[in-house]
C-alpha cells in the first residue's frame, strides 16, 4: 500500500466497510481516552482528543462507504492511517511522558493497533464509493451488468 514495502505480504483481509466502523470505534475510543486522562496528564488528555478528532476527520472525508463528505479516497485515507499510527507511537516521547505510564502505554498500543489495521487493509476496496456508483451507473447506462 503507498509505496511501503514493510506491509506487502498481509493479507488484506478488512473491507472499506469494516474499515470504517473500525475507524469510528477508533475516534470514539481517543475521545473516551482524552476524558480518563484528563486528572492525570492533562498533555495526554488533549493529545488523546486531538488523535480522536484526526481520526473522525479521516472518516468522515473518505469517499468509502460510511464516509460522509467523500473528499478524497480509501487509499488517501490508508496513507493518513500510517500517519496517525506513527503520531501515537511518538506521542510519549513528544510529550515527554514516563514509558511506563498509563498514557504512553495507551499511545504505544493505539500506534500498534493502527499499524497493523492499516496493514490488513485492502484499501483498494471500492465497494460503496462514488467512484463505484458512477462506474455501476455507466455499466448499466451502457447495458451492460455489474
Amino acid at each position: 500500500m503507498a509505496g511501503l514495502m514493510i506491509d506487502d505480504r498481509m493479507p488484506r483481509v478488512i473491507s472499506a466497510k469494516t474499515h470504517g466502523v473500525i475507524d469510528y470505534i477508533h475516534a470514539a475510543t481517543n475521545i473516551a481516552a482524552g476524558f480518563a486522562f484528563r486528572k492525570r496528564s492533562r498533555k495526554a488528555s488533549n493529545a488523546a482528543f486531538m488523535l480522536g478528532a484526526s481520526v473522525l476527520a479521516n472518516a468522515l472525508m473518505t469517499d468509502y462507504p460510511l464516509g460522509v463528505f467523500r473528499f478524497y479516497s480509501f487509499k488517501v485515507h490508508g496513507i493518513l492511517d500510517y500517519g496517525v499510527a506513527a503520531t501515537s507511537a511518538a506521542l510519549p516521547e513528544v510529550l515527554r511522558l514516563r514509558r511506563t505510564s498509563a498514557p504512553a502505554q495507551y499511545f504505544y498500543g493505539q500506534g500498534a493497533g493502527e499499524t497493523m489495521i492499516a496493514g490488513i487493509t485492502n484499501y483498494d476496496d471500492e465497494r460503496g464509493s462514488r467512484r463505484d456508483v458512477r462506474r455501476l451507473q455507466r455499466d448499466i447506462g451502457r447495458g451492460r451488468a455489474a
